[in-house]
């Protein structure tokens, strides 16, 4: 599934075309109707540039992330609900088998 920047915030956008050209990475993006709010994403981004925001689509609140997102993928193989994904300069998007694939690499070094 591809992702264009018109369905984007302003924010989301502008940070994806600050990563583009020699070693772009993808930035997190929060699909604010698959997201519960749990709270799993907040503790393990290791640049702390996740936080749950008041919502009307839940009560507990969605998580959002800020321009500090380096990219690393943590919170979209953490999320037991897949409501994060990895988003590169080209609108494309990591698979859920990549995810995995990094998650078993990821937890033989923690």
């Amino acid at each position: 599934m591809d992702i264009n920047e018109k369905d984007m915030t302003i924010e989301e956008a502008s940070l994806l075309k600050r990563t583009t050209g020699k070693g772009r990475k993808a930035v997190a993006r929060v699909i604010e109707e698959v997201c519960t709010g749990c709270k799993i994403c907040v503790p393990v981004c290791p640049s702390k540039c996740i936080a749950i925001v008041d919502s009307d689509l839940n009560y507990t609140g969605i998580a959002s992330v800020s321009h500090a997102c380096t990219g690393c993928n943590i919170c979209a193989i953490d999320c037991p609900w897949k409501a994060i994904v990895m988003i590169y300069p080209d609108g494309s998007q990591r698979g859920p088998a990549e995810y995995e694939r990094q998650l078993k690499k990821l937890r033989g070094y923690l």
